[in-house]
């Protein structure tokens, strides 16, 4: 049985991914995290929305959804340029996230939105642009308990070449299973 999806670890592993793809980046962290001030620049992820997915239902006992994902990408205002880094930066931050699962076990991210952004009544020191994405994911325990044995090896054969009979003749697949 897969682990059930912990939102909180889920979200310390995004920010650690984001850091060591952007390193330049002097603050790479969750929202939620307390600070008096904001080395900029700065990357600043929350997790925003839990959207029902109920056409993906695995019938599981989980909750089908979309975890959507913001991430503020926070330049001062004194950066030369300014207005063209932060563009860049979010188009990087985009194309970092598209189709990445970043490092957590849910579906790979589309991306939503990449746009300016007011994010708070005293970013009047910042320009700020916002990128938005979503993973598919199902949130809590499965019902399912799977205790057996799990296959190592996958083995292939033509009917009516199958069977104990006929175990020397099947052909072991490359890979792993």
């Amino acid at each position: 049985m897969a682990e059930a999806l912990d939102l909180g670890a889920a979200l310390d592993t995004v920010v650690s991914t984001l850091a060591a793809a952007f390193p330049t980046f002097k603050t790479v962290a969750a929202e939620d995290e307390t600070r008096k001030t904001l080395e900029v620049p700065a990357i600043i992820v929350q997790m925003s929305e839990l959207e029902p997915d109920p056409d993906k239902d695995p019938h599981t006992g989980q909750f089908p959804c979309l975890v959507r994902i913001e991430a503020r990408i926070v330049l001062g205002y004194r950066t030369p340029k300014v207005r063209r880094e932060v563009l860049k930066a979010a188009g990087a931050l985009a194309a970092a996230v598209h189709s990445n699962r970043l490092g957590v076990a849910w579906g790979a991210a589309a991306v939503l939105a990449v746009e300016p952004d007011e994010f708070a009544p005293q970013a009047d020191q910042y320009d700020v642009w916002r990128v938005e994405w979503a993973h598919a994911a199902d949130i809590g325990p499965s019902y399912f308990i799977d205790d057996g044995v799990r296959p190592t090896q996958l083995l292939t054969s033509w009917s009516p070449d199958i069977g104990p009979a006929h175990e020397q003749e099947y052909v072991a697949e490359a890979g792993d299973v």
